[in-house]
């Protein structure tokens, strides 16, 4: 997340909230096979990645980016800030 530090709270949003705004995605993709969510040009973890970026985006703004992997040191990035900080994936 991107967003200015509540400097009373120390956090830049409140989990609660993120949670619930991110919820109507996990509902989408919840036990749905992934080839039939409108807009996942591939089932792979790249297109995944970047379809939850987009609906999340709508909702919370801050989101800075969206980390998805598959398995263990396999997975995909996706951000709007190219060149900021990233893990190895």
């Amino acid at each position: 997340m991107l967003a200015a530090l509540d400097n009373v709270m120390g956090w830049t949003l409140d989990f609660g909230d993120v949670k619930t705004l991110f919820d109507p995605i996990f509902k989408t993709l919840d036990h749905h096979p992934i080839h039939e969510v409108a807009g996942i040009d591939d089932c792979d973890s790249a297109s995944i990645a970047r379809w939850i970026h987009q609906q999340a985006h709508l909702l919370l703004p801050q989101l800075s980016r969206v980390d998805l992997y598959q398995s263990e040191g396999c997975g995909s990035i996706v951000t709007l800030h190219p060149g900021g900080p990233a893990m190895p994936v």
